[in-house]
């Protein structure tokens, strides 16, 4: 999910930023280096923002599955009002 996510941040900001480049009239040398280099950066954020999305889905997950064990073991008991 995090590669995904990453390749496709990065490859919108490629892009748009080449399109932005050849827009404002830049040579195409320096408007793929800058494409590139603000990919690369784009794809790194979306790399770390898709690993913490990934945790944060596992750990509700693992909440919920641990809620409805816990609620079978207790043969549909209300956990909240027994404590």
């Amino acid at each position: 999910m995090a590669l995904q996510y990453a390749f496709r941040l990065g490859t919108l900001t490629f892009a748009a930023t080449l399109i932005r480049s050849a827009l404002e009239g830049a040579s195409f040398v320096n408007g793929l280096q800058d494409s590139m280099i603000i990919g690369l950066i784009f794809l790194c954020i979306g790399f770390v923002i898709g690993e913490i999305s990934r945790h944060i889905v596992e750990e509700l997950v693992e909440r919920e599955l641990a809620s409805a064990i816990l609620s079978a073991e207790t043969g549909g008991k209300d956990v909240k009002a027994s404590t």
